[in-house]
């Protein structure tokens, strides 16, 4: 064998050799999410190791305290099977924004990047090194002059300082990653044609709701709507002269539209006018969002030759809602989706299975597609 070969076999993957990914790790709002997967030999990516923990407090507060955050992240390390501490870290989401760009591009991608940030320079107020760019140019669109990218844009300064409090909390970031990019691979490993379907993300947060439009390999644009779980119960609160934490309890327990029509206990609160009374509350504000999705489902068809969005998935806070789900469906005239289970996709290993089987949840989405990473799912 020659020397070529040798080494060639020394770093091909071994038949049962363990390839472990890095930790994704997504700092929400209420809680914090990590996953791990591993790959054995040439197979599947499994599941190693998730840990959801609540934060306890503010976001905004444990963001400015390093010493807190290292100890929650340490008390999420110890609950999982962990390994290392590198990670691939999620941005959260008031630390940027995208937009949608045209730019003239028919050169090399040099010359292409060049093109984007020239179109980005007229759009920021200041010096372009006062940011952090990171660009998706939209592929397979109409033949067309102009070409089309989602930029995520950052201010400089909080970036740095964001991976500074991660050094200090023991975070050895790999990446720094934002949602929708996350979420965007994360469709491609778990929905089997992704290659030509069109789907659109629902993630409805405390304060806003965000539309990630995915086509393929292409991420479409991430828009935000001022309408979240928050601005939803306060509604609930006015019309029914209710506390916020018993109208939440409300929506946590009853939900919105009966899901089970065998069950005595929906039967029960449906026959009491209950479901109603929440549902036409709800519908005006409802309606904000499904306007923003009807506009998805236009600006689809407009970039994907006539092709329409094939299916809307919910996750988020008001995906916790029963029935959230229908209701969308019911106003926006398409089938809405909670969305799967993202770790079904992954094969559990037998000795994790008791510990993980029963335990995930849609807003480990991100996490999920944070540590899917430079893991390939097919050799």
């Amino acid at each position: 064998m020659s020397l070529g070969a040798r080494a060639s076999a020394l770093f091909q993957t071994r038949p049962g050799a363990v390839s472990v990914g890095p930790i994704g790790v997504d700092i929400a709002l209420e809680s914090i999410h990590l996953v791990q997967l591993e790959r054995i030999g040439i197979g599947k990516p499994s599941v190693r190791a998730k840990v959801s923990l609540p934060i306890g407090g503010p976001r905004d507060e444990l963001l400015q305290h390093p010493h807190e955050l290292r100890a929650l992240l340490k008390r999420a390390m110890a609950a999982g099977r962990f390994q290392g501490n590198k990670v691939v870290l999620a941005l959260p989401s008031f630390l940027f924004r995208t937009m949608s760009i045209n730019y003239r591009h028919a050169g090399s991608d040099k010359t292409e990047a060049a093109a984007i940030m020239q179109v980005m320079k007229d759009r920021l107020d200041g010096d372009l090194g006062n940011y952090v760019l990171d660009y998706l140019p939209v592929r397979g669109r109409p033949e067309t002059v102009d070409k089309l990218a989602l930029v995520a844009v950052s201010e400089r300064d909080k970036v740095v300082d964001f991976l500074e409090l991660a050094r200090k909390a023991g975070l050895d970031v790999t990446a720094l990653e934002i949602g929708p990019l996350a979420i965007s691979r994360l469709m491609r490993a778990i929905t089997e044609d992704s290659e030509t379907s069109t789907t659109l993300v629902v993630n409805s947060a405390r304060r806003a709701s965000y539309l990630t439009l995915i086509s393929g390999d292409d991420l479409l644009f991430d828009q935000e709507v001022a309408v979240g779980e928050h601005s939803l119960v306060q509604h609930i609160c006015e019309v029914l002269d209710m506390p916020e934490d018993r109208a939440r309890q409300l929506l946590l327990q009853t939900g919105v539209a009966s899901g089970h029509d065998n069950d005595a206990v929906a039967m029960a609160i449906d026959e009491s006018g209950l479901y109603n009374t929440l549902s036409e509350i709800l519908k005006p504000q409802f309606m904000k969002l499904v306007e923003e999705i009807k506009r998805a489902f236009l600006y689809a068809a407009s970039e994907k030759r006539g092709r329409g969005v094939t299916r809307v998935y919910l996750l988020g806070a008001i995906a916790r809602w029963p029935g959230a789900e229908q209701i969308l469906s019911q106003l926006s005239g398409s089938n809405v989706e909670n969305i799967p289970d993202p770790l079904a996709t992954f094969p559990v290993n037998e000795k994790d299975g008791a510990v993980l089987a029963n335990h995930s949840a849609p807003e480990i989405a991100v996490a999920t597609g944070l540590a899917l990473r430079g893991m390939k799912l097919h050799e």
